[in-house]
């Protein structure tokens, strides 16, 4: 473990990220109404990609991110974490951007509904939606999508959602899911996230166990939304999977894992021994900048 990591896990238990996200649901609610009031949607104003606004279902954005004005022939669809209930900021699509440039992808970048004023099956139609669009302008086979937390969840299930629809859409090239989340629904994915509690400086597995109702907004939705781990994987595409080993959410692993290998989907898990949650797309110490450029030569490939 890094000199530099260590110095970085002391910093981020300092912000008392951890407690915020295990207070009661009122209280977790007006933190985050406030915070997202500095995170809606606007297109940046620098020169370091060409920008645009795509209209997703007629009231949602999705930032689109090029390198030049012509098209590449890869895409991402990426897909930023909170929670369900945070919106994205300037450093999401700063990585989203770098991701993509590295990879010689094309970004596009769904401000999905959040959980704060919206039922999860909402954020699931939307960006299906937006996967749809990105089919009609390039090939599935030249498409990836990469998500973290939350959105390492959705990006799975958005194709948990397709299954569950038919099939609809075909499959993309693979998935990158950075340390996705699961809402425990059995009495072991909760022991095992509780045992993990003590070591993760960012989020606290009780907020895992109470968000459910937060997602559901008093309606009756499909398990998977909730309970990724619960979901119809046929005929997904490889998924990459990184966890740090000192997160809640790393109980969650084995299960996801488990899914795979019931459906037959080809995986690879990648564990960073001793890091925290989303440590793959945090570049500011070594682990992660190593995670980083693996993903990307995945991209590339």
């Amino acid at each position: 473990m890094s000199l530099r990591y260590q110095i970085f896990r002391a910093a981020v238990r300092l912000t008392g990220v951890k407690k915020t996200l295990a207070l009661p649901q009122e209280a977790l609610l007006r933190k985050m109404g406030k915070s997202n009031r500095k995170r809606g949607f606007r297109l940046p104003e620098d020169q370091k990609s060409v920008y645009g606004d795509r209209a997703i279902s007629g009231k949602y954005h999705c930032l689109t991110m090029q390198a030049d004005v012509e098209k590449s022939e890869k895409a991402i669809l990426f897909l930023f974490g909170g929670g369900y209930l945070m919106g994205p900021d300037g450093m999401d699509t700063a990585m989203a951007r770098r991701i993509g440039w590295q990879s010689g992808s094309d970004v596009w970048f769904p401000f999905y509904p959040l959980c704060t004023d919206h039922c999860v099956s909402e954020a699931y139609d939307m960006a299906h939606e937006c996967y749809r669009q990105m089919l009609r302008e390039y090939k599935a086979e030249n498409i990836s999508f990469v998500g973290a937390s939350s959105g390492a969840a959705l990006a799975i299930g958005i194709l948990l959602h397709n299954n569950a629809l038919g099939r609809p859409l075909p499959v993309p090239r693979r998935v990158i899911a950075c340390s996705p989340g699961s809402v425990p629904v059995s009495v072991g994915e909760r022991e095992k996230a509780r045992a993990l509690n003590d070591k993760d400086v960012m989020v606290d597995s009780a907020f895992m166990e109470n968000i459910r109702g937060l997602l559901e907004h008093g309606q009756s939705v499909p398990l998977y939304m909730v309970s990724g781990v619960s979901g119809d994987f046929t005929g997904l595409p490889e998924i990459h999977f990184y966890y740090g080993s000192d997160e809640a959410l790393y109980a969650e692993a084995g299960y996801f894992a488990a899914a795979c290998g019931k459906y037959g989907v080809p995986y690879r898990l990648t564990v960073g021994r001793g890091m925290c949650h989303c440590y793959a797309i945090m570049p500011v110490f070594p682990e992660g900048k190593a995670a980083l450029k693996e993903i990307i030569q995945i991209l590339k490939g």
